[in-house]
Parts: structure tokens; sequence; C-alpha cells
């Protein structure tokens, strides 16, 4: 494949200048001036070609670019797995070769690693070999676990012995208040109960009070409509005729249209 070179796509930079230095002296005085526009269009498609043409032989070298790039990874895989497995297996051995040194190395830290775990008396067993396993970091993580769970441990003993101190005292104190409150309670039982009837007494009154005036305004709402029916009825109304009414603040008219005359036909209208 042809080594890349950006010059390649690299248009004549002066070319392009010139061609934009070409185009800033025109300018449009007057709009109207359909020969000056007519030279403002043709520098801008001349712009617009040279614009084109840049992005296509642009994307032409990006599409070259990504080819070559793919190929470049496809035989970087190629060639990595042929010897990364050989050196992971090599990692390997060399990693357990340490592990077991390190281990042996740390044994002559164990007595005084099991010393500093028994001060703790937290009753949590661990064996020999796991604390092999830890390297000094490890092993400092998990001596600070341990004992920051012990410290909680005995911060919560102490915190429920003071609970059921002060939950004993304030059983006692609830007991006394208890015996208190019953003796306040049947008095203010009572005063409710004075209070409820009479409330009670109150609300039947009102209701008493309500239904009545509900009957009295019923009672006057049919009495007035019966009138005003005997009204319309007295005065002949029925709903075949042309009647209409006015009701001008409370005061009702009846009107009645006798008949209507067009003079045009010089003879009285039927209703």
């Amino acid at each position: 494949m042809e080594p890349l070179n950006i010059e390649k796509f690299s248009p004549k930079k002066a070319e392009l200048q010139a061609l934009v230095l070409e185009s800033q002296a025109l300018t449009l005085p007057d709009p109207k001036d359909k020969e000056q526009v007519k030279k403002i269009k043709e520098a801008r498609l001349k712009l617009r070609t040279a614009r084109t043409t840049i992005t296509k032989a642009g994307k032409e070298w990006r599409d070259e670019a990504i080819a070559f790039q793919r190929a470049v990874i496809a035989k970087e895989k190629e060639l990595v797995a042929i010897v990364e497995p050989e050196e992971v297996r090599l990692e390997g051995l060399e990693a357990e070769a340490k592990q077991v040194q390190d281990r042996e190395d740390r044994r002559e830290f164990l007595p005084r690693r099991i010393e500093r775990l028994a001060t703790l008396a937290d009753s949590i067993e661990i064996s020999e070999a796991e604390l092999l396993d830890m390297d000094g970091t490890a092993f400092e993580a998990y001596f600070n676990w341990r004992s920051a769970d012990k410290n909680d441990k005995d911060r919560q003993a102490n915190a429920e012995a003071q609970r059921k101190i002060d939950a004993e005292a304030t059983k006692l104190a609830h007991d006394k208040a208890l015996v208190e409150a019953e003796a306040r309670g049947r008095i203010e039982a009572e005063d409710r109960a004075k209070r409820e009837i009479d409330a009670k007494a109150r609300r039947e009154a009102e209701d008493r009070e309500a239904e009545a005036e509900q009957k009295r305004i019923a009672k006057a709402d049919q009495e007035a409509d019966e009138r005003y029916q005997a009204f319309l009825k007295d005065h002949g109304y029925n709903s075949q005729d042309f009647y209409t009414t006015q009701d001008v603040g409370g005061v009702i008219t009846l009107w009645k249209k006798v008949a209507t005359y067009d003079s045009n036909e010089h003879g009285p209208a039927q209703l």
C-alpha cells in the first residue's frame, strides 16, 4: 500500500487565496445593478466549486486512510496473537513463583500478626494460610477492619446497657404518668360526653329549623306559581295563541298579539 501523504491532498493554497481576494473586491452598492449581481453570482459559484472539490477529495482520502488503518489493526492483531499467549503463560509462572516466595517471606511476621489479632479478643477466627496470603497492606486493612468492628460492637453493647437503664426509668415515669392520665381522662371523657350531647341537641334544633325553612320556601314558591298560573288562566293564556310576558322588577305583564295589517294587500293578515 502506498504511504499516505497529506501534501497530495492539499490544493494550492495560493490559488484559493487569490480566488477569495478576487471575490472580496466585489461589492453591491446598488442591488438593482444586474450586471454587478451577475458578477457576484459567478464569483460565488467559483467558490462553491472550489469548496465541493476540496470536500470530495477530503472524503476520498479519509476513506483511504480508514481502510489503511483497518489493515494495520488487523495485521497488529495477527502478529500479537502469535506471541501474547506465551507471554501470558510465562507471566503466570512468574506470578506463581513470586506468590510462593512472598508467602515464605511473610512467615517471619506471622507470630506478630497472630499476637496483634489476639489483643482484639473479638472471637473471629482466621487460618495461618489466610494470614500468609496477605501482604502488608492487606493485613493492615484487615486488622483495621476487625479493630473498627470490635469498637463498634463495644459501643453497641454500652449503648444497649444504657438503653436498658433509660428504659427502666422511662417505664417508672410512664406508669406514674399513666395513673395521672387515667384520672384526667375520666374527667375529660365526662366533659366530652356532655359537650357531644349539647352539640347534638344544637344540630338537631338547627336541622329542624332548616327543614322548616325549606318547607316554608317550597310552600311559598308553590303558592306563587299557583297564583301565576291562575293569573295566566284568568286572562285566557294558552300556548297556541301569540302570548308573551314581561317581568320588570317582579311585576309581570301579559301581552297578546291580536292581528297584523299588511298595507300592501289592503287586508288584515290572519294570525
